[in-house]
């Protein structure tokens, strides 16, 4: 009896360490196959983020390159468009240039004598003479059909400032002259008052307040060829980059010249009418 109980037990045992030596060997290999289907998955994670990095990197490499050349494109219509705007802009000044002889008178006359003997017909006739030839009524219908839009949109406002100068300094020039050679007018001196071209002139020249505290108004005058130039100098330096390339000496040329014909043009015009030469300024030309 007591040996079956052993062998029972032997067996029991054998069993027991069996199924203990099973259970210990099937879970590490159990493990196992679970640790490397865990670093599969996650070795291929890692490279299907791989993957996607180097996809973003693409794609995003992509949208560098688009940008680059659509900033490039734009940079290279918009300097298309200023280029364009400026040949816009030296046309208009060209094409007041014509009106500079208006000015050159206006240097010269002596208006307090003019105003003074406004209602001598000599005196209408007189500037009427200077006037006509200038063609200022179809000249100015010209000028009015220009479209200064592009301008206006793409140049800078530094140079549009000079622009509006000039232009003021002419058209001032143009609508005295104009008024001066029409007979019967009952003109009010304060139409000859020049605050708001002092002022503009002032504003791009500083150095001028001093000659306007002297001379008067009619200083603007003297400042035309300055502005004419500037116009020119600003658009090189917005551009091209070139901070000055006008020659001074061509410029102090042409205003010698434009002065020396107009004074010519008034002491003829003067003689003919039967007028003083008091009329023209002591210190002219």
């Amino acid at each position: 009896m007591f040996d079956e109980f052993l062998k029972w037990l032997s067996a029991v045992l054998s069993s027991a360490a069996l199924l203990s030596a099973i259970a210990y060997f099937s879970r590490s290999t159990l493990t196992k196959i679970i640790s490397k289907s865990i670093e599969h998955r996650f070795d291929k994670k890692i490279e299907n983020f791989k993957a996607e990095i180097r996809d973003n990197e693409k794609e995003f490499e992509q949208i560098r390159a688009f940008m680059s050349s659509t900033r490039k494109e734009r940079d290279s219509t918009l300097q298309a468009k200023r280029f364009e705007a400026a040949e816009i802009l030296m046309r208009s000044r060209q094409f007041l240039s014509q009106f500079t002889m208006l000015v050159e008178y206006l240097k010269m006359l002596n208006m307090d004598e003019i105003l003074k003997n406004r209602n001598d017909p000599k005196i209408t006739q007189f500037i009427k003479t200077l006037a006509d030839p200038v063609g200022i009524d179809e000249k100015l219908r010209v000028y009015g059909t220009f479209d200064r839009t592009m301008p206006d949109l793409y140049l800078s406002e530094k140079v549009k400032k000079l622009f509006e100068t000039y232009q003021s300094i002419i058209l001032n020039a143009v609508m005295i002259m104009k008024i001066l050679s029409m007979p019967g007018l009952n003109i009010n001196p304060d139409l000859f008052k020049k605050d708001s071209l002092k002022n503009m002139v002032i504003e791009s020249a500083p150095l001028a307040k001093d000659g306007f505290d002297e001379f008067g108004d009619s200083y603007a005058y003297l400042w035309l060829n300055y502005f004419y130039d500037q116009i020119l100098k600003e658009l090189r330096n917005e551009l091209l980059g070139i901070s000055s390339m006008s020659n001074d000496t061509e410029a102090a040329t042409r205003l010698a010249l434009d002065s020396r014909q107009a004074k010519i043009n008034l002491q003829t015009s003067l003689a003919r009418n039967g007028l003083s030469q008091d009329l023209i300024k002591t210190d002219a030309g």
